[in-house]
C-alpha cells in the first residue's frame, strides 16, 4: 500500500507482504465497497481511459474496472507489484514507478493510501504532473482527522500507526489540493452508504469507547472521499 520515496522494500523485510494483503481470503464487505467506488469513478469518466492507482496493493481494486480502462499501478511492496502484474496491471519497478510522460493519465487514484506516504506532497506534485488537463484525482476510503473519533481518541480502525505518517483532514487535504493547482469538485463522507455501517451498534461501541472500552467500529465522518480535477481542457 505505502509508497515512501526512500526506495523499495526488500521482500524479506516487507511489512506489506502476503499476510498483510491476505490474497487467499476474500473480504466480502471490502469487495462490495470496491464495486461501489469503481462505479462512482466510472460514472464520472464513462469513456474510461488510462487510470493509475497509487498504492495499488495486489490490484484487487483495479480489477473492478472494465476493458474501457487501461490500468496502471504503483506500489512499494515487491509482493504486491508481482501479484498486480499477474492480473494484467502495468506496475513498473519501484525505482521507475512514476516514469511516465507528463499528462499521461485520465484518472489517478489514492485509495486508503495518503496516510502511508512519508513524503505525501512530493508524491501529489508528481501525480498532478502526470494527470491530463481535465483529469480526475480521487481520494477514496481516506481517513479523516476531522472526525469526532480521531479528535477524541486519536485513532480510527482504518489507521495502522506504525505504518502511518500523515493523517489528513477534509480541510487540510482540500486546501493542499487547491494550493497545488487542482479544483476540488466534491467532498463526501459516505458512512451510511458503506457495508461497514451499523448505526445502532456503532453508536453503542462509541459510547463504550468513551468509557474506555476499545472497540473497532465505523462512524460518521471517519472516512472521506475527495474528488479534484486539473484545470485545462475538459475531459472528452
Amino acid at each position: 500500500m505505502t509508497i515512501p520515496v526512500k526506495g523499495p522494500i526488500a521482500e524479506e523485510h516487507d511489512p506489506y507482504g502476503p499476510d498483510y494483503f491476505d490474497v487467499d481470503g476474500v473480504d466480502e464487505k471490502r469487495e462490495a465497497w470496491y464495486r461501489v467506488e469503481a462505479k462512482q469513478i466510472t460514472n464520472m469518466r464513462p469513456d474510461g481511459g488510462l487510470i493509475l492507482d497509487v498504492g495499488c496493493g495486489t490490484g484487487r481494486f483495479l480489477e473492478h474496472f472494465d476493458a474501457s480502462w487501461e490500468r496502471y499501478g504503483v506500489d512499494v511492496s515487491t509482493f504486491a507489484i508481482n501479484h498486480s502484474r499477474t492480473l494484467g496491471i502495468t506496475v513498473q519497478d519501484y525505482e521507475a514507478a512514476y516514469d511516465y510522460p507528463d499528462e499521461t493519465f485520465d484518472v489517478i487514484l489514492f485509495r486508503g493510501t495518503i496516510q502511508h506516504l512519508d513524503a505525501p506532497f512530493a508524491v501529489l506534485q508528481k501525480c498532478i504532473a502526470l494527470l491530463k488537463k481535465g483529469g480526475l484525482m480521487a481520494f477514496l476510503s481516506t481517513p479523516n482527522a476531522n472526525s469526532i473519533c480521531y479528535k477524541l481518541f486519536g485513532h480510527m480502525p482504518a489507521l495502522d500507526p506504525e505504518l502511518n505518517f500523515f493523517v489528513p483532514s477534509n480541510t487540510t487535504l482540500k486546501q493542499a489540493l487547491v494550493n497545488l493547482g487542482l479544483q476540488v469538485v466534491n467532498v463526501r463522507f459516505p458512512y451510511l452508504e458503506t457495508p461497514y455501517a451499523s448505526p445502532i451498534r456503532d453508536h453503542f461501541y462509541f459510547a463504550l469507547r468513551c468509557l474506555g472500552v476499545r472497540k473497532n467500529f465505523a462512524f460518521w465522518r471517519n472516512m472521506m472521499e475527495i474528488y479534484a480535477e486539473k484545470s485545462g481542457a475538459a475531459h472528452a
